[in-house]
């Protein structure tokens, strides 16, 4: 019963990571044996949590590829090219400790999942989000991977308090009036770092957290709010006739306004394909139905700390 078992496991992943039929087979070499194993792992343990399982349904047929110069400086990430892909870099993993490979992979899973057509901000913040709820499940059942967390979470309180009283006492110094110029907060390159700075970003406020994790790397010119893209196909679309770009396209100009070019790329992209209702259904509703589930989870957890 058990072998078998084990060999049902094993259909499952090699049917997971095997392209589907219609799929075009990228340039880049499908995953070695010690990336494959890497990922099996991982993935059993994010199937240990009722996100986990929602995310490897969502993406069971996402590609999954290796190509040691893709990957840039993340050992897994998701790009988009015929269709939703995870590229894998071998190098970087040998780096990644397992933990912190199931904290990537659930963060770009939930970009694959959503597969948006335009780089959002909101995509961003719910993939980040995502990483905080099984954070919160992993730390429900696993005492190391809390215990770890708590460390992460304490530094990231101590240096964040710290560079505050440091900006009250420049500030009290200013004359009366005068505005204080605060460069944006530095967000951890490690994975446990940097979730220990979101889970206390997130207690202080939620939109700390959001604003955090849009001032994020990730964020670029490209890069763009769905409000901002709501407001304007609904004041402009669905023709856009009047738009033009600028002298050296920095700006696109509909009647006289003007506007970052990638908004009305997206907004001409999104009439194409459809409108908005296909970005509001793979968004969901992260921030209004399971942002507030989170919150209750993360004071708990913090509450909790012995």
């Amino acid at each position: 019963m058990i072998l078998l078992r084990r060999a049902a496991v094993m259909i499952f992943y090699w049917l997971l990571c095997w392209p589907p039929a219609h799929a075009a087979q990228p340039p880049s070499a499908a995953l070695s044996a010690q990336t494959f194993k890497r990922w099996e792992r991982a993935a059993a343990r994010l199937q240990e949590t009722a996100l986990g399982r929602r995310l490897i349904v969502e993406t069971k047929d996402v590609l999954l590829r290796e190509n040691p110069g893709s990957a840039g400086s993340a050992s897994v990430r998701y790009v988009r090219r015929e269709g939703p892909m995870l590229l894998f870099c071998p190098q970087r993993l040998k780096a990644l400790g397992d933990a912190e490979l199931e904290l990537a992979l659930v963060r770009e899973l939930s970009r694959a999942g959503a597969n948006l057509p335009i780089p959002l901000a909101e995509g961003e913040m719910a993939a980040y989000q995502a990483e905080l709820e099984y954070a919160m499940d992993r730390a429900a059942t696993d005492e190391a991977f809390s215990r770890r967390l708590r460390r992460a979470y304490g530094q990231a309180q101590n240096s964040v308090e710290a560079v505050e009283a440091e900006q009250r006492r420049v500030k009290a110094l200013l004359p009366e009036g005068e505005r204080l110029d605060l460069p944006p907060l530095k967000i951890p390159s490690g994975e446990f770092e940097r979730l220990g700075l979101y889970i206390f970003l997130f207690v202080r406020d939620p939109d700390e957290f959001y604003w955090a994790v849009e001032q994020g790397l990730r964020r670029g010119p490209a890069t763009i709010r769905l409000a901002e893209l709501e407001d304007f196909m609904e004041r402009y679309g669905p023709d856009f006739g009047s738009a033009r770009l600028g002298p050296g396209g920095h700006y696109a100009r509909v009647n006289g306004r003007r506007y970052p070019p990638a908004l009305l790329e997206a907004a001409r992209g999104l009439v194409e394909s459809g409108g908005l209702a296909r970005i509001r259904e793979a968004l969901g509703s992260f921030e209004i139905a399971r942002a507030p589930a989170l919150k209750i989870k993360v004071n708990a957890w913090v509450r909790n700390a012995p």
